[in-house]
């Protein structure tokens, strides 16, 4: 593909290059935020009359006159071709990872390899003078970047102060009143290659074949990094390495077994049968959320996990975790466990009763909410979805034990905020969806939330009978049965369901600004693709909600066709310029759990990551068109959904069950990651083949399963 800004990170310890080949420079800090200061980078061939041929990052050299980008799951591909000097180049970033493998995915480390080939021909041009000796260069050009070549690395330090986000100051972002140092190295893995003064140099004579230099990209921020109730808390990966050089040793001593591991995780998103635009959207976004992340611990020796919402800077927004949770489904849900237990420590109060902060904090700042407004019935669903399907994929009981109580209160908190006895939410009904129109966004009985909140009771009536609580499961049960009733009688329209029962503005305010609205609720009747929102988890478990399918399938198809735009559908066909991927993703997911036959929207998806990250533009992952700024967002990795849908996996350890769908719209492979071995390194797969009877499913690797029996629906 064509080249547009990347980034390349790793999980919670921050270490992130943003790749930008139109400002021609790499984003860089060892505090792994988009908003640093750029850094020159000229990773080439010097020629033997020493002129300079490198890639898209540098200011200093002659550029390539093609350059090729592949997406990985754990880093970036170039390969950059020149007819002038007959070379070929090829850079692999990669950023290792393997789930449930603290040390290989949080150490500071990244890995480069470059490779420079003979290339006689490009397109009908030969080349007239090709290039047969030189050297491969790697060279660094930063304000306030100190170098100290050394006999086996080159130390690099600085002062991470940069703040490209004219809102904010440093002190935003850092602990304390001093900005931290940080400590790098570049850490030679290949024989022969110099240490010079502001980089690293290797030579080449084709003659005796190509040349291959490897070299290890190290980082190491020793100073508190966050602030989790006033305790200043360091990176993790201070718990195994006690300075930068301890970093090094790790990094040449396990290099090959790194490189190993994360080859294997990638290979298996490689093998999905995914289309090419599903695999890079996941690809793409795993990397977005990676850098959004922060795994920290304090002097005591308890951790803290959370992620950043984008450029937002919010920690762990729980409606952003709700879609991000697809990624701990997939690789490692006991930081979902985490997550559960930090937000029981968030519990807050108004006048109907509690609910969860819609966050934990901002910037460098972990204690309490820092968005301006709550959104009480909306994340108090979303906790208690979450929490239920953790439950049934894992069998873990222990966190609905441990927050039982606060569990009753969040459902309370559904009951009271219905005060006309019809099931539907009236009070705290603010939600996540925060550039929509008023009928999407803060409307009085709006259906999406009374759908979420039924699934939500549907859940906690099954959590509440597993705890022997028959109270909480009757009220939970009696709320689901007065919104079924509310939604059946009163919200279709026909051919789909209404945005909200309310028709009128009169009594609302708007959360932002606290003005009144008045007149008609514009948009109370369009089509939403929200509906079916709250079903997701539900349907992953094999729990079907009591809603009635046949409407819920025909408002999905419908709303489809009402909403959609060049890159994929609006909040509502009212709100005909704010799309928002992560939740078009979401849709798509029900829609295939529920075998409703949806077009593969995804190249309309990746053609506005590629619209937003070239041509000027730098957003990383983002998750909205031009009239918001979700960027280098977290939430995209709501795509690794697809591999779940690909096949229907419904998994139910407290029932002993895997479903899987008996069939596929095409041959196909998928691996189901979350039955994975990891320890082993032994994935199972559901293959779908061609036979007489259609495309039917088979499983491979049953034995991993530990004595769920399959079934196939």
């Amino acid at each position: 593909m064509n080249s547009f800004a990347t980034s390349v990170s790793r999980l919670g310890s921050r270490l992130t290059l943003v790749f930008d080949p139109y400002h021609r420079h790499v984003l860089h800090s060892a505090l792994g935020r988009w908003i640093d200061q750029p850094l020159d980078l000229t990773i080439g061939v010097q020629t033997e009359d020493s002129a300079v041929v490198a890639l898209p990052f540098t200011q200093q050299a002659e550029m390539f006159d093609a350059v090729e980008q592949e997406l990985r799951l754990c880093g970036v591909r170039y390969t950059a071709h020149s007819v002038k000097y007959g070379i070929r180049l090829t850079l692999q970033v990669t950023a290792p990872f393997y789930p449930h493998d603290v040390l290989t995915s949080t150490a500071p480390v990244l890995y480069f390899t470059l490779r420079v080939q003979p290339q006689h021909r490009l397109f009908w041009t030969s080349t007239q003078n090709p290039v047969q000796q030189g050297r491969l260069v790697v060279r660094l050009k930063r304000e306030g970047l100190q170098f100290t070549p050394l006999p086996d690395v080159l130390a690099m330090e600085y002062v991470v102060s940069q703040v490209a986000d004219d809102r904010f100051s440093i002190k935003d972002f850092i602990v304390g009143d001093t900005p931290p140092t940080a400590h790098e190295r570049l850490v030679p893995l290949t024989d022969g290659v110099s240490i010079e003064k502001d980089g690293l140099s290797l030579p080449f004579d084709f003659s005796r074949g190509e040349a291959t230099l490897r070299f290890a990209w190290c980082a190491y921020v020793d100073a508190p990094v966050l602030q989790v109730f006033g305790k200043p808390m360091r990176f993790l990966y201070t718990r195994h390495f006690g300075s930068i050089d301890e970093v090094v040793r790790f990094a040449r001593e396990q290099h090959e077994t790194l490189l190993r591991k994360t080859a294997f995780v990638e290979s298996l998103i490689d093998e999905a049968s995914l289309s090419k635009s599903q695999l890079d959207l996941i690809r793409f976004s795993f990397q977005n959320f990676l850098l959004n992340s922060w795994w920290v611990v304090d002097e005591q020796g308890e951790e803290w996990f959370s992620v950043w919402e984008g450029s937002c800077y919010f920690h762990s927004t729980v409606d952003v975790e709700y879609n991000n949770g697809l990624v701990y489904f997939a690789f490692w849900l006991p930081l979902l466990e985490k997550l559960l237990d930090e937000w029981a420590r968030f519990e807050m109060q108004d006048d109907v009763g509690s609910y969860l902060a819609h966050d934990m904090g901002t910037h460098a700042r972990v204690g309490s909410q820092a968005y301006p407004h709550p959104m009480q019935v909306e994340e108090n669903a979303n906790y208690l979805l979450m929490l239920h399907t953790y439950w049934r994929w894992t069998g873990n009981l222990e966190p609905a034990r441990r927050h039982h109580a606060l569990c009753r209160r969040l459902v309370d908190y559904f009951e009271r905020s219905d005060t006309t006895g019809n099931g539907f939410p009236n009070k705290g009904v603010a939600n996540t969806i925060d550039d929509a129109s008023a009928a999407v966004q803060y409307a009085r009985e709006q259906v999406y939330l009374a759908v979420k909140t039924l699934s939500a009771c549907h859940a906690a009536a099954q959590i509440a009978n597993a705890l022997g609580d028959a109270e909480w499961q009757a009220q939970c049960e009696r709320i689901v049965t007065r919104i079924r009733e509310t939604l059946d009688a009163h919200a279709w329209l026909g051919d789909h369901y209404a945005v909200c029962l309310e028709r009128t503005a009169e009594g609302l305010h708007d959360p932002w600004t606290g003005e009144p609205l008045h007149g008609e609720l514009s948009g109370w009747d369009a089509y939403s693709i929200y509906t079916a929102n709250g079903l997701l988890y539900l349907l992953m478990s094999g729990h079907t909600p009591p809603v009635d399918l046949w409407r819920i399938k025909q408002d999905i198809v419908n709303a489809y066709r009402h909403a959609l735009t060049e890159y994929g559908c609006t909040h509502t066909s009212a709100d005909k310029s704010n799309v928002w991927l992560s939740q078009n993703l979401w849709r798509d997911y029900i829609a295939a759990y529920l075998d409703v036959g949806l077009p593969d929207n995804s190249s309309r998806y990746m053609a506005m990551e590629q619209l937003m990250n070239t041509a000027g533009l730098n957003k990383g992952f983002i998750d909205t068109y031009f009239t918001n700024n979700l960027c280098f967002y977290p939430r995209g990795i709501t795509s690794i959904g697809y591999l779940f849908a690909q096949c229907g996996l419904q998994i139910d350890r407290t029932q002993g069950v895997v479903r899987l769908r008996k069939t596929a719209p095409y041959p196909c492979r998928v691996p189901l990651l979350p039955l994975a071995d990891w320890q082993k390194g032994e994935v199972p797969f559901v293959t779908y083949h061609l036979t007489d009877a259609g495309v039917t499913g088979t499983l491979e690797g049953e034995n991993l399963l530990g004595g769920l029996r399959v079934e196939w629906y």
